[in-house]
């Protein structure tokens, strides 16, 4: 049998986080090259996503991305799309979708919009541009987000979700202790965590709040956000404003996250605006750590109440510490939730499914005249 055709694939970014969106774009590029998919990235410079990429010894282009149409940037794009030979451009945000799709249509090379965030498009004249005639597919991460856009006028048809894949043997095989250790927790109080990047949509204030409020009621449990962030200031303050903050911890951002998920007796993502099918949660799934969340999107999709986890409205810190303090008070309602959410993620949520629908789409984008 004759080996599927090898080609590049260009990912533009110009987000200033590194958070799943950015993460997810760094496993494809990893993943994808034994496929024979290879990949380049072209982000802002100075971002963490450029730093991170640079570790992993993946392919990076630093691209100013300052403005819709950047003549500058339009032009280092077209070098890159030029030297590597790039078949499809993945434009993953809006600055660099704006840069990088006229110069790839100039150039005769497909391009997709990646859509990973389930806040509104505009209705106006440049969504219809950009998620229409300049690009040949877009891509989300969950079908709340398809729903979205299709609702905005955009074709069905055009629309492909492809929500992040888990490499659940990383989370099941993770060794517990290390988050511990590093913070001064004890080995046997119940640890509470939320994975995000420290941001007011993911709602670590609420998070705040809901801690403080168990811990004033005599909960012995210990709360912990991991990762960084522009709202790490905002959470600093509410900590030496209301206390706790021996209970409350702020991690920062970790790389060993199945590490971390091992030591946690409890997931949590408050989030406030709307998600697509986020990592962590799936992540927590596959580490067999019982969930709680907020209904928010494609977080909907994964965290079922009663079924995969507790789902409770967002910005509402007393239904958030009523939940954890019910998971905690219930073990065997803990062990069902986190079971039905491995069983989920195993069926649905793999690696390799996202690997797969990936490939599937670039492929058939370079099948098309």
């Amino acid at each position: 049998m004759t080996a599927p055709a090898s080609f590049s694939v260009l990912h533009t970014e110009s987000s200033p986080s590194l958070g799943g969106q950015e993460l997810r774009i760094l496993l494809e590029m990893e993943q994808l090259s034994g496929r024979g998919i290879h990949s380049v990235l072209a982000a802002r410079p100075g971002t963490p996503i450029i730093e991170e990429a640079r570790r992993r010894g993946l392919t990076t282009y630093a691209v100013p991305l300052r403005f819709n149409l950047d003549p500058l940037s339009m032009w280092q794009l077209a070098r890159i799309i030029k030297r590597h030979r790039i078949r499809v451009v993945n434009a993953h945000n809006s600055k660099d979708g704006w840069n990088a799709a006229p110069v790839a249509r100039l150039m005769g090379v497909k391009v997709i919009r990646a859509r990973h965030i389930a806040n509104p498009i505009r209705a106006g004249r440049s969504s219809r541009l950009i998620y229409g005639p300049l690009c040949d597919a877009v891509m989300t991460t969950s079908e709340s987000i398809k729903a979205h856009l299709v609702e905005r006028g955009i074709p069905a048809d055009k629309i492909t979700s492809v929500p992040t894949g888990i490499d659940i043997a990383r989370f099941e095989s993770a060794t517990p202790g290390s988050l511990r250790t590093d913070l001064g927790i004890p080995a046997g109080v119940p640890l509470v965590g939320q994975v995000a990047v420290l941001r007011g949509d993911k709602g670590p204030e609420s998070f705040v709040r809901a801690a403080q409020r168990l811990i004033e009621a005599g909960s012995d449990a210990w709360f912990v956000l991991v990762g960084e962030g522009p709202s790490r200031k905002k959470v600093e303050r509410l900590l030496a404003e209301h206390g706790h903050a021996d209970r409350i911890k702020l991690a920062g951002f970790r790389r060993d996250i199945p590490a971390v998920l091992a030591d946690l007796d409890l997931f949590v993502l408050a989030a406030h605006a709307s998600e697509g099918v986020p990592q962590a949660v799936l992540q927590a799934h596959a580490a067999r750590r019982p969930v709680i969340t907020t209904d928010r999107g494609g977080i909907t999709e994964v965290a079922i109440d009663r079924k995969t986890a507790l789902v409770v409205p967002p910005r509402n810190p007393a239904a958030l510490a009523d939940a954890i303090q019910t998971l905690l008070a219930s073990p065997r309602m803990a062990a069902d939730l986190a079971a039905g959410g491995h069983a989920l993620v195993r069926s649905r949520h793999t690696l390799e499914h996202m690997l797969d629908k990936m490939e599937a789409m670039y492929r058939g984008l370079l099948e098309q005249h």
